[in-house]
């Protein structure tokens, strides 16, 4: 069974507690990323998705301009090691029902591994 580090993406696109609601939206499509790591030097705070978004700034009616990515992202985040077994990954994601998690060496981010990087390394279905 492979490690996490065969199959995480170690290319994480991360954005700064401080940055503008209209920025870290922006910052996702450009990068065609829905959820961003919030990270504080290399180490990941918390995490902000598109969901996040919507639920907590466009729905109750909050000035985009206005709120940080600080003040909406969620801060219980679920880690895994590069070391670790894939067959951990995927519990943890069902667990907690997130199709991704964050590679932690430490308290350093050094990837993430989504539920298609899995399911991409066990070859087609027939």
């Amino acid at each position: 069974m492979p490690q996490v580090r065969d199959l995480m993406v170690s290319s994480v696109v991360t954005i700064e507690p401080g940055t503008s609601i209209v920025d870290a939206a922006r910052r996702m499509i450009q990068e065609e990323k829905g959820p961003l790591p919030v990270v504080e030097g290399e180490s990941p705070v918390a995490m902000v998705t598109d969901r996040d978004i919507i639920a907590r700034v466009v729905a109750e009616g909050r000035d985009p301009n206005s709120v940080t990515v600080e003040d909406i992202a969620t801060r219980q985040l679920v880690t895994i090691g590069p070391d670790q077994d894939v067959n951990e990954a995927r519990q943890l994601m069902d667990q907690h029902e997130l199709d991704r998690i964050l590679v932690l060496e430490g308290e350093r981010l050094v990837g993430i591994i989504s539920e298609a990087d899995i399911r991409s390394d066990e070859g087609p279905l027939v």
